[in-house]
């Protein structure tokens, strides 16, 4: 019989779980572009489109979770509201990261 180590299974696992709340809010943003009446001219680029904003924002929250070392389950809360947030998380991480570098380099001129 096969015997699996909990280390060496627990990547892939956090990977799993990560991919399938991504898609899971994926597949809801898709749902909410539908029945808010929005005029889609392409279903399939748009879910698409979709699927890799909510991916990447669900992989950028649980790399910034795991790195502060929160709970599981609360890394499981913030990936699922991340991931649903999908291409406005991605703005917001894009601005934050914009101000800081500003702020850095308005430090180093008055230095």
């Amino acid at each position: 019989m096969l015997k699996f180590n909990t280390d060496s299974i627990l990547p892939y696992l956090t990977a799993m779980w990560v991919f399938a709340l991504s898609l899971l809010s994926s597949i809801v943003t898709y749902f909410n572009h539908e029945c808010s009446g929005e005029v889609i001219k392409n279903h399939t680029m748009t879910f698409f489109r979709d699927f890799f904003y909510c991916q990447m924002a669900g992989l950028v929250t649980y790399f910034l979770a795991a790195a502060a070392d929160y709970e599981p389950l609360v890394i499981a809360a913030l990936v699922s509201a991340g991931s649903h947030m999908g291409a406005r998380l991605i703005i917001a991480i894009e601005e934050f990261v914009l101000r800081a570098i500003h702020l850095c380099n308005i430090e180093k001129e008055q230095n």
